[in-house]
C-alpha cells in the first residue's frame, strides 16, 4: 500500500518532468542562420520598380508579394553628416523584433531593396523553413570609424540586435546556428587614410565577429562571406580595397571573395534619366543575393 501511494503522489512530478523534456524537444528544432551586414549596398538601394523591366512583371509580382519559406529580421540605418559636422545614425527601415517573409521594400525605404531577395529566390526550395536571414546594415559606412572594434557604433549595435534576433529564434523554440556573415561593404573606405588600412582593419573586424559569435556558431568556424565594390569613378581606390578583400580571402578557406566586377554587376543603368552610380542597378542587385547564395550554401546544414 505505502509502495502504491508513493507511486500516486509521484505520478504528477514524473508526468511533469515529461511535459518538460517534450518541450525541450520541441523548442530544440536546429535552424541555420545567415547574417547579411554592410553599408549602403548591403542596406539595399535598388530601385524595386525598376525590376518590371529588368527582371519581368512576373518576377515582380513574385518577389512584391515575398517569400514565407525563408523569413529575415532587418534593421536598416543611414550614417549623415549634417552641416554641424556632428556625425549621426538614423534608422530608415525595420522589422523590429519579429521575423517576417522575405519581401520588397526591406532596403533602405519603402520602395527598395537588398540582396536578401535573390538570396530567398536562390534557396527557397532547399532551404524552406530551414533558413533564418537576419540583417543588420548601415548606409555610409565605412569599416575604419563605423565598424571596427568591440565598442564602435555599428558593430555594437549590430551585436544587439542580432543576438536579440537569435534569442527570438531560441524562445519561439528552435536551435539556431550561425553559419556564414554576408558582408557588401568597402565604399566608404576606398579614400585616402582608410584603403591603406582596410586589409589590417578586415582581419581585426572578422575576428572579432568569429569571437563573438562563437556560442552561436557550434564547432566550425563561421563563413566570411566578402563581395568586392564595383569600380564607379566615385571610388577612388575601389582596387585597392578589393585586393585587400581577396588577399584576406586567401587566409583561410572559409573567407570567400566575391569579385562582383568579373560577376558583370553594375551602378549606370538606373534611373535611366540619372544613374544612380553608388548603389547597384536592380537587377545587379538581385545577382549579389544569388551570389551570395551560391558562395555560402556548401556551409549550410543538408
Amino acid at each position: 500500500m505505502k509502495r502504491k501511494l508513493t507511486l500516486l503522489l509521484l505520478s504528477p512530478i514524473i508526468f511533469s518532468m515529461s511535459c518538460k523534456n517534450s518541450n525541450n524537444q520541441k523548442s530544440s528544432t536546429p535552424v541555420d542562420v545567415v547574417i547579411i551586414s554592410g553599408q549602403s549596398n548591403g542596406v539595399g538601394c535598388s530601385h524595386s520598380e525598376e525590376l518590371m523591366t529588368t527582371m519581368g512583371l512576373e518576377k515582380y509580382e513574385e518577389y512584391r508579394t515575398g517569400y514565407e519559406e525563408i523569413k529575415i529580421a532587418y534593421d536598416c540605418w543611414t550614417k549623415d553628416w549634417p552641416a554641424s559636422g556632428i556625425t549621426f545614425y538614423s534608422q530608415n527601415t525595420s522589422g523590429k523584433k519579429n521575423f517576417v517573409k522575405t519581401r520588397l521594400g526591406q532596403g533602405n525605404g519603402p520602395y527598395t531593396f537588398g540582396p536578401e531577395i535573390g538570396i530567398v529566390e536562390e534557396l527557397k526550395e532547399k532551404y524552406a523553413n530551414k533558413l533564418f536571414l537576419i540583417k543588420f546594415a548601415c548606409g555610409g559606412s565605412n569599416l575604419k570609424d563605423d565598424w571596427l572594434g568591440k565598442t564602435s557604433i555599428m558593430y555594437t549595435n549590430m551585436m544587439k540586435y542580432v543576438k536579440a534576433q537569435l534569442n527570438n529564434l531560441i524562445e519561439s523554440g528552435y536551435k539556431p546556428t550561425v553559419k556564414a556573415f554576408c558582408w557588401m561593404q568597402g565604399e566608404g573606405d576606398s579614400y585616402p587614410g582608410y584603403y591603406d588600412v582596410y586589409l589590417d582593419n578586415l582581419r581585426q573586424f572578422v575576428s572579432d565577429l568569429r569571437t563573438d559569435f562563437k556560442e552561436y556558431t557550434g564547432e566550425n568556424e563561421m563563413a566570411f562571406i566578402d563581395a568586392g565594390i564595383s569600380s564607379a569613378k566615385v571610388w577612388q581606390f575601389y582596387k585597392e580595397v578589393n585586393e585587400a578583400k581577396a588577399n584576406f580571402a586567401k587566409e583561410s578557406e572559409n573567407n570567400i571573395y566575391i569579385d562582383t566586377i568579373a560577376a558583370g554587376m553594375h551602378t549606370d543603368k538606373e534611373p535611366w534619366n540619372e544613374p544612380d552610380i553608388y548603389h547597384y542597378d536592380s537587377d545587379s542587385e538581385i545577382l549579389l543575393g544569388h551570389l551570395f547564395a551560391q558562395n555560402f550554401e556548401k556551409y549550410l546544414s543538408k
